[in-house]
């Protein structure tokens, strides 16, 4: 049997949300895409919203205190809001910004859910398995069609002060600068050099791959992040190897391909389904 697929408008999820009881969630989907409106204006937004799920069929009765969805979104739904850890990937590649998050239930068992929203605008739900990730996030950040060298991995890795003097101005001087002060190997120079030409060329713009829990605050934190820069040819990963708590973080930086890149997914993968 099919897995059910629904999509929903920013301005459905929206309201279907607040219509559970979910406001405060409702409120930080939607504020960024309308800012601050007086009540009236998202009384027309929210009532516009409802009309276009009664014309999809997704709400079965709307009454003045009682709204009821169908069995597959209203889970959808009850699921998303409940979910105190998700697997989140973001990437804002050829100029289209895409979030894709797959959310564990809260008991054991539950099934997980795979929601992509594409320029916050429009949202994606059904329902996933985890023999399935690894190529939805694959092409998340490839595309469906784009193919990358099976090439060998080449890394470097710097103090976590070195990596914030690095990104804060990664100009070809002060990258020359730094290389003359730092004791690295030569033949990491050229690596380095490579890097910060294309993080220069992207805008200084990074996607990411994180583990994300919810704590008692209500507020998100990061279990584990990959960060990503993808060129024509090849993946950088960017991630923190904490070897020693009394000493300074370690950055690793990794050029690889495709072998190496989905290796990794893998243990993002391993670490979120444990």
């Amino acid at each position: 049997m099919d897995k059910p697929l629904i999509t929903l408008s920013i301005e459905e999820f929206g309201f279907a949300l607040a219509s559970l009881g979910a406001d405060d969630v409702a409120a930080g989907l939607m504020k960024p895409m309308y800012g601050e409106l007086k009540e009236n204006e998202w009384e027309l937004v929210l009532r516009a919203a409802s009309h276009s799920l009664l014309s999809k069929g997704l709400i079965t009765r709307m009454e003045e205190n009682e709204i009821e969805f169908v069995p597959e979104l209203l889970d959808m739904l009850v699921h998303f809001a409940k979910s105190r850890s998700m697997l989140r990937g973001y990437t804002d590649w050829d100029g289209q910004e895409k979030v894709l998050t797959i959310h564990k239930g809260t008991e054991s068992g539950d099934p997980y859910l795979y929601h992509l929203s594409i320029d916050q605008r429009i949202h994606l739900f059904t329902w996933t398995e985890p023999s399935e990730w690894e190529e939805e996030i694959y092409r998340l950040y490839v595309g469906q069609n784009r193919k990358f060298p099976s090439e060998n991995a080449t890394s470097f890795q710097l103090p976590e002060s070195g990596w914030n003097q690095l990104i804060e101005n990664p100009s070809e001087e002060q990258v020359e600068r730094l290389l003359k002060e730092w004791a690295i190997q030569d033949s990491q120079h050229e690596v380095i050099r490579s890097w910060c030409s294309e993080f220069q060329a992207s805008g200084r713009s990074l996607d990411n791959l994180s583990i994300m829990n919810y704590s008692e605050e209500e507020l998100p934190a990061a279990e584990k992040i990959l960060l990503l820069l993808h060129t024509n040819n090849y993946f950088w990963s960017i991630y923190d190897t904490q070897l020693d708590k009394d000493k300074e973080a370690l950055i690793t930086v990794e050029r690889s391909g495709e072998n190496n890149f989905r290796h990794q997914l893998q243990q993002m993968i391993e670490q979120f389904n444990s």
